[in-house]
């Protein structure tokens, strides 16, 4: 009599393996498998032969793995954890790369702080715009209008008249270095002395914080002349 000597199979180690013992324990098929936990076979076949690359998001294996173990009335806290052994990785989209989760979260933060940024920038260009506008409206000297003496005029009589306007409120005026006072319709006139020949009329406007708005006007005095004539003619 002749006796063949079989190699007794080794037991299985993988979670691949150890799933295929329990499957085929059970003498359940692949496509009865299919039937009840409605996972595809492909992936079915992957978790038995151990392609993990060939199955979907780790998220989405671990449900299978449950899947298969409670189809088969087996531990599913087992077999997830022999997962996590071999797979070696937590929600890893593909080796060598930083799970899917956090990826988000960090995209996001960067995404938030981005535009945090962005709108903190946005606040302060318009703030110091602002600012800029309102501090060149106070450097900016007030607009005076000289209604008389004309520049380059004659004059016969030793006083001459100057009036005018001022354009915005809270104005000093000064003429020849003396205050004038501005009615409440920023209108402004006084009297000047006039010396013999010729006279340089100074009429200065300030805002507090402000520049000197500064208007001269030459006038000749000439009591011969019966007329006020202008210098420019």
């Amino acid at each position: 009599m002749t006796f063949v000597m079989r190699k007794l199979d080794q037991l299985p180690q993988t979670l691949g393996e150890k799933l295929r013992a329990l499957r085929r324990g059970q003498a359940v098929s692949l496509a009865m498998l299919e039937e009840t936990t409605h996972i595809q076979r492909k992936y079915l076949e992957a978790l038995e032969r151990g392609y993990y690359d060939d199955l979907p998001e780790p998220l989405y294996t671990r449900n299978f793995i449950k899947a298969y173990a409670r189809a088969l009335g087996a531990d599913e806290t087992y077999f997830i954890e022999l997962y996590e052994e071999e797979s070696g990785r937590t929600d890893l989209l593909s080796p060598h790369r930083l799970p899917r989760e956090r990826v988000r979260k960090n995209r996001f933060f960067v995404l938030s702080r981005l535009m945090t940024t962005m709108s903190i920038v946005c606040v302060a260009v318009g703030v110091l715009a602002y600012l800029g506008w309102q501090i060149r409206g106070l450097l900016e000297p007030p607009m005076v209008v000289l209604d008389t003496p004309s520049d380059g005029m004659y004059a016969n009589s030793a006083m001459l008249d100057v009036e005018g306007l001022v354009l915005e409120d809270d104005v000093t005026l000064r003429i020849n270095g003396e205050e004038v006072v501005i009615s409440d319709d920023n209108r402004f006139q006084t009297m000047v002395d006039l010396s013999r020949g010729l006279n340089v009329i100074t009429v200065e406007a300030e805002r507090r914080y402000s520049r000197t708005a500064v208007i001269y006007r030459r006038v000749v005095f000439d009591a011969e002349q019966t007329t006020p004539i202008s210098l420019n003619r």
